[in-house]
């Protein structure tokens, strides 16, 4: 049941209409009921059995942990089993095959027989997503920093409330866990203001996401036609794709999200505004990065051997030996990133190493950097070098896009090898138009495109500002506001693209 679509619209209203209508203590019991029937019908039955599992084993090490304060021994051991057991069936269920396709390359590099086939286990919905939640709570309590849920019934709604299932934000029980279940009274202005923004979520997803895939599909099944320029233009359109088709599911999320009373973290906030690809990951799926940041990286700066790291590398090079010693840590980080995104090299080469690399390049030369930039007199206020560095973080970003969209890593690198290609720019757009003008829509739909992608520029760089998009709209008169909401209604139906492809992080 994809969240574009009439199915769900139906499913939510109906719940909408029960939950603000049932007696304020049972409001969690319905989105229980309603994330259960969502699961159900996205997923395989079966695979309720491993997030069940996962969430009584989590309950239970957490029950541990309160009732045995100073047995640190079993607490520790307790921990481990509960945090390895998830990993584990992570790994099975996600991960295998990355394990099989990686010893069968190995042994054909090395002409050795004994190559496996892939296994196929069907995986829960969002079991990174729900697995991660798992985790930090069950962290959180370990380390004492969070009260420990009693309700086990609780503990599933928080991993699976249905809004979350589609694409995350990825939640944490101390900031999420108040809010679904203490009681909600209706508000009529933060349901329309949920309205509000899901209706430009459908429209960013429908309209420009989706409309966008025929010119970007056709160019990643046809690379051969796209050298030179266009090896980068490929990845940059796709970029533009992936962030409409991404925040416009979280607009829809949050929005829906907001219509129960329940407010999400945010998971974007400009990124095609940053001026480094380490701000730019700041403000690109923000909750997947402070969460690698607090349960990775700085759990791993805090051991002996990366303290041991910081002492030596500070006595060889100085006052930048610190930064330096970071490195390792980061590497790590990033392979996990890569990780997440999926079970195949080229997640881990484009969506992780690769941003690795240009980040601890940028911190290692950062003094050499400054020391240019004094000497050709450029200022950081400046109107061009900012336009400089937000194109060179845009160019940056794509380049690890690129992976994430080819078809696998030997792809990435064949596209990539490409910009070398000396060859007539004029005649890749010649042959774009002939593969997916017409499935696009024509010069109407570009110019509807345009405008949602430039209105979204504008809502983005108020964001920079801190003002507040939410006022923006509600502050008009009522006649504009109506204006505006039917409008919107007739650009998605007129112009999006319907039954064209799911969320690209839908089930992550």
């Amino acid at each position: 049941m994809v969240i574009t679509s009439v199915k769900f619209l139906i499913f939510t209203a109906v719940l909408l209409l029960i939950y603000w209508n049932l007696p304020q203590k049972f409001q969690w019991m319905l989105l229980l009921a309603g994330s259960l029937v969502f699961f159900f019908i996205n997923s395989r039955p079966y695979t309720f059995a491993y997030m069940i599992l996962a969430v009584l084993l989590v309950y239970a090490a957490a029950l541990v942990f309160e009732k045995n304060p100073d047995n640190k021994r079993l607490k520790k051991c307790v921990f481990l089993t509960a945090l390895l057991t998830n990993v584990l069936f992570l790994i099975v269920l996600k991960y295998l095959n990355l394990g099989i396709h990686t010893y069968n390359t190995f042994s054909a590099l090395f002409g050795r027989g004994g190559i496996f086939p892939d296994i196929h286990i069907a995986a829960p919905l969002a079991i990174s997503f729900y697995t991660m939640s798992l985790l930090s709570y069950l962290i959180d309590c370990y380390q004492g920093y969070k009260e420990v849920e009693h309700n086990p019934l609780k503990l599933l709604l928080f991993t699976c409330y249905f809004p979350l299932m589609v694409s995350g934000p990825m939640s944490r029980h101390r900031d999420l866990g108040k809010k679904l279940f203490e009681e909600h009274r209706f508000d009529y202005d933060r349901v329309t203001a949920g309205l509000r923004r899901a209706g430009w979520g459908f429209a960013k997803k429908l309209v420009v996401a989706d409309r966008m895939s025929y010119p970007v599909d056709s160019m990643f099944a046809n690379p051969d036609i796209f050298t030179g320029i266009w090896v980068l233009l490929m990845p940059m359109i796709y970029s533009v794709q992936l962030y409409f088709d991404f925040s416009g599911c979280m607009d829809i999320v949050l929005g829906i999200s907001e219509c129960f009373g329940i407010t999400l973290t945010e998971n974007f906030k400009a990124p095609f505004f940053s001026r480094t690809l380490q701000e730019f990951w700041q403000r690109w799926h923000i909750t997947l990065g402070a969460w690698l940041n607090d349960y990775i990286l700085y759990p791993l700066l805090k051991t002996a051997p990366f303290k041991k790291l910081k002492e030596v590398c500070k006595k060889k090079f100085g006052k930048d030996g610190a930064r330096i010693s970071t490195f390792p840590a980061l590497f790590i980080l990033w392979s996990v990133m890569g990780l997440w995104h999926g079970d195949s090299w080229k997640y881990i080469l484009g969506e992780g190493w690769w941003y690795w690399l240009v980040i601890v390049t940028g911190q290692a030369f950062a003094g050499t950097f400054k020391k240019q930039k004094a000497a050709l007199h450029i200022k950081d206020d400046n109107p061009v070098w900012i336009a400089f560095q937000t194109i060179r973080t845009y160019i940056f970003f794509s380049i690890g896009m690129l992976f994430f969209r080819a078809s696998d890593y030997p792809q990435g690198l064949k596209i990539l090898a490409n910009i070398v290609k000396i060859g007539n720019p004029i005649e890749p757009a010649k042959r774009l138009k002939d593969l997916a003008w017409s499935n696009f829509g024509g010069v109407p739909v570009l110019i509807v495109v345009a405008v949602i992608i430039l209105i979204q520029l504008f809502l983005d760089r108020r964001l920079i500002l801190k003002k507040s998009n939410a006022e923006l709209i509600k502050s008009k008169p009522l006649a504009v506001r109506w204006f505006l909401y039917f409008l919107l209604v007739f650009v998605i139906i007129r112009f999006g693209a319907f039954g064209v492809s799911s969320f690209i992080y839908f089930g992550f």
